[in-house]
């Protein structure tokens, strides 16, 4: 004996109204997940900008032009690097080929190394030449994990060659 009763709800206030309430809420959700995204990334914003962007964007052909006269040189660099920890020594070591794969003595053979997100941990070590031909190595720590861009530059003369690449530090075993 179910007794049928008649709707009794009142819809034509819309703050009763279950979806008017859904949606304000789910747009209360969504500016509320913005502002906080917003706000992180001005207080978090590492600032890094290059300073001379117009005249970058101008050298843009000089580039280019570097790029092709490296790849016509046709110089190797066989990097051996290791997985490096944080703040952990190693050896890094690079050894120099020609067009033909014979080794190549340069007169110096540096790595640079950059932090995308902290200017301030930027730095370069020379690497040392050892007994072979064409054969360098160094000792060096990168002081933090996370995300670094290395650039292996040699110059024999007035060339100069480089290569460049990113790398993952992680954590001290």
């Amino acid at each position: 004996m179910s007794q049928d009763k008649p709707d009794r709800r009142d819809w034509s206030v819309a703050w009763k109204n279950p979806f008017v309430i859904f949606w304000v809420a789910i747009l209360v959700i969504v500016l509320t997940v913005n502002f906080f995204m917003v706000s992180m990334a001005i207080v978090t914003n590492p600032g890094l900008v290059i300073e001379d962007y117009y005249d970058q964007g101008k050298r843009m052909d000089e580039i280019l032009a570097e790029q092709k006269r490296m790849e016509q040189i046709g110089w190797q660099l066989e990097i051996d690097l290791p997985v490096l920890s944080e703040a952990k020594q190693d050896t890094i070591a690079l050894q120099v080929l020609d067009k033909e794969d014979n080794a190549l003595a340069v007169d110096s053979a540096i790595l640079y190394y950059y932090r995308p997100s902290d200017r301030k941990l930027d730095g370069h070590v020379e690497l040392q030449a050892m007994d072979g031909v064409g054969q360098y190595q160094q000792t060096f720590a990168l002081p933090k994990k996370g995300k670094w861009d290395l650039i292996m530059e040699v110059t024999k003369g007035d060339i100069r060659f480089n290569v460049g690449r990113s790398i993952m530090v992680q954590d001290p075993e």
